[in-house]
């Protein structure tokens, strides 16, 4: 390869994304040949909520990055170089992301590891493989975590990133019978549009989900917005000496206790930072009954996630809704434009 610079998107300081991020020339990162890492052509990269929170320092209480960063972690791209431990091979369309302490997405070329990379599927565009990594593996580890009856789950949200990927995913790979969602009135066409195996379909602002769902009538809640104990009504009470499993509410919003999070994390954490995890942990679960199976996390990425991602892809079963897509150097807009909860996600189109 003979381009030894690129253009990237550089973080300078931690603050609002358009006073602290800046698209710049850059030396294109090298690769340990001898390592099981990949140098990608990055094609295309999708935004998600931890992109403008670590942006503004968010988690800063845990570590510091130095600056100037690059930023960015999912993707989609093409193998340039493949160090010789990796699977992978020059040519190879992959897509995947950064882990949390390593971002770089967003930029011309990148360095990953192999173990959070996979054969991007062969039905989908870059645009839309990049939407795939974080809320996917995301929404297969929450249900990976529900062991009980698989009835009803109740997922709102129904086109935000994380809920649009686990409203196809509740039937398709956790085997759910009956789907429940909730989005706003102008979201309701579009959800309509794009996902079409979805039983009930509630506008949220139009009435109150606890007057339409039946209470005892849900087997799985994902809770997105940090309130767990506020499903605990839907939440299908198990009969007595029934051992077909709890109901489950599981949070992806809530911080879990810091073995959880140093596990998603990758890093260890202090002290006083485990003790508060662990207390706020403890008093989450003081307001949901026991027989009900309560768990939150951070994922992390797992082999053979990307890999079911992409079958499912190409089986029909899996596809990405696109808000809109924005160019490398309107990648400040595409920031602004994520904050807003679009239906769907915002991508970035490098190339």
């Amino acid at each position: 390869m003979s381009t030894k610079t690129m253009k990237a998107l550089i973080q300078t300081a931690y603050g609002e994304p358009a006073d602290v991020l800046k698209v710049m020339t850059v030396p294109v990162p090298t690769i340990d040949e001898s390592s099981d890492k990949i140098l990608v052509r990055v094609k295309a990269v999708s935004m998600n909520p931890l992109d403008y929170l670590i942006v503004r320092g968010g988690l800063k209480f845990i570590w510091v990055t130095p600056m100037p960063a690059p930023v960015g972690c999912d993707m989609s791209g093409v193998v340039v170089k493949a160090g010789r431990k990796s699977p992978f091979k020059p040519g190879d369309e992959v897509y995947g992301a950064t882990s949390i302490q390593a971002f770089g997405s967003l930029a011309e070329y990148g360095i990953f590891e192999s173990r959070n990379c996979g054969i991007k599927p062969k039905t989908l565009s870059h645009e839309e493989a990049s939407c795939l990594p974080v809320v996917g593996i995301t929404s297969l580890e929450a249900f990976r975590r529900h062991t009980g009856p698989k009835d009803t789950a109740f997922i709102p949200a129904g086109v935000g990133g994380v809920g649009h990927i686990a409203l196809q995913l509740a039937k398709a790979y956790a085997g759910f019978k009956h789907t429940i969602t909730t989005v706003s009135t102008a979201k309701v066409e579009v959800l309509k549009q794009h996902i079409h195996d979805v039983d009930e379909v509630i506008d949220y602002k139009k009435v109150d989900p606890a007057t339409v769902i039946p209470a005892g009538s849900c087997d799985f809640a994902l809770d997105q917005f940090g309130k767990p104990a506020s499903y605990v009504r839907y939440m299908r009470k198990p009969a007595s000496g029934s051992k077909a499993g709890k109901p489950s509410i599981i949070s992806i919003a809530t911080p879990p206790n810091a073995k959880k999070c140093e596990e998603g994390w990758e890093t260890t954490v202090g002290f006083p930072l485990r003790t508060m995890l662990n207390a706020m942990d403890y008093w989450t679960r003081l307001w949901i009954p026991g027989w009900i199976h309560y768990d939150s996390f951070f994922a992390l990425a797992q082999p053979g996630d990307l890999k079911t991602m992409a079958d499912l892809a190409d089986a029909g079963k899996l596809k990405p809704v696109i808000d809109k897509v924005f160019p490398l150097d309107q990648a400040l807009e595409a920031y602004a434009r994520a904050e807003t909860k679009p239906a769907g996600k915002v991508v970035i189109r490098i190339d």
